[in-house]
This record gives C-alpha cells, structure tokens and sequence, in this order.
C-alpha cells in the first residue's frame, strides 16, 4: 500500500519534491522541429472520462514512466500534462501525449490526476503497466486510450486511494475502478498531430500500437502496492 500512496505524493506541490523527475511534453505547438539524435518521442492520445460521479471529470497531472528497475529519481519520470490541443466534452476530455525519451525500455505506470468541485477534492490513478520499447532515432505512435471511471464490484481495484474518505468517495475515485481499452487510431490521431503539432507535419512517424489493456495485471499491481 506505501508505494500505492507514494504514487499520490507526485500532484500539486509535491511534484517537485524530489520523489521523482518531472518533465515537460514535447514538441509544443509553437515548436518548428523535432531532433531525434538524442531523444525519441512517444506519441498517443487519451480520453478520460468519469461515468459513475459525473460532476468530477478527471484532470491528469502526469504520466508516470518508469526506466528499468526504476531505483532512482532520474529513472521515474513524470511527464506534466498540458493545454496543448485539449479538448473537453460530453464523451471525455482528450489530451495529446508527447513523450521525449532516450532510447530503451520503459513501464508507462499510469496517469495521476485529480479532480475537484467545492468542497471535495479527489486524486486518481490510472493503471496502464505498458511496455515500451523506445527506439533510437524514431517517432513513434502508440495508440489511443480510452479510459472511464464506472461504479467497483468487489475485489476490483480502485480508481483512486481510500483517504480522504469524503473526498475520495463524493468524486467516485474511492467507489469506482477504471474500465480501460488502448486501440489503434493512427490515421486519425497521427493527422490531428500533424495539424496541430508543426514540428510533425512532415517527420516519418511509426505505428507501435501498445498492446491490449491487461486487467489482471493492473489488479494484481494494486493488491501489492
């Protein structure tokens, strides 16, 4: 359960506590290019959504990376989410992911976010527990994410920790759990880079769709931490 906790500690004014290294997205939409020599880009889209208390719709605060045994600061990595090309609606809210990284193995962990409305106030985490494979020299397309809060059964994991009690339960973190599938939107999302992203309007970009979501395995990881 402390690592499950620990995870939390990342939002708001602990982002910078040394916990882990936080990062910016890139490219931007006012960056003119992209250099690969050193750095690769992972590229996918999101779409989160809350259906159980729908007042509280999810705000992601980063995208948890993790580098092999991921022992030091340097090798857990948060990405900080941004406004660039957001959009929000009845469906969910959609963020464009971009992801530089050196070149080798990564877990992407999960999303950590909040969500909140007067007087409440409720942290997530959404378990994804992906293998990427980041290649040198390469931009590459990681597929879509759709994930939504629905009500918990028994035994399922939650969507966000049990403390603060009332805060926790009035956003539906506490009493749901996340129903989440990664598909393959290329042509669309990869386009919508481009339009948006100038950087990519013109780079050679790969299809290296993740694989489907595994819920067993998010399950098992949330009954050990």
């Amino acid at each position: 359960m402390r690592k499950y906790i620990a995870i939390f500690a990342i939002a708001g004014t602990l982002l910078t506590s040394g916990c882990a290294t936080v990062s910016t997205m890139s490219p931007t939409t006012t960056t003119s290019s992209v250099d690969t020599t050193k750095n690769s880009y992972a590229l996918m889209t999101v779409t989160l959504k809350n259906a159980y208390h729908t007042s509280y719709q999810p705000s992601p605060i980063v995208v948890n990376m993790e580098r092999g045994a991921a022992d030091s600061r340097e090798d857990r990595l948060n990405f900080r989410f941004d406004d660039q090309a957001t959009t929000t609606g009845d469906s969910g809210n959609h963020y464009f992911i971009r992801l530089p990284l050196a070149p080798g193995k990564y877990v992407m962990r999960g999303i950590t976010g909040q969500s909140g409305i007067f007087p409440f106030h409720g942290m997530f985490f959404t378990p994804l527990h992906e293998v990427v494979e980041i290649k040198p020299n390469s931009i590459m397309y990681l597929g879509h994410i759709d994930a939504t809060v629905v009500e918990r059964k028994d035994g399922e994991f939650r969507a966000g920790p049990l403390i603060p009690l009332i805060d926790q339960a009035a956003t539906g973190f506490s009493g749901g759990t996340w129903d989440i599938t990664v598909s393959d939107q290329f042509d669309d999302d990869v386009s919508a880079f481009r339009k948006d992203f100038p950087a990519l309007s013109s780079a050679s970009i790969e299809r290296d769709v993740l694989p489907a979501w595994d819920k067993q395995k998010a399950t098992e990881w949330w009954a050990n931490h």
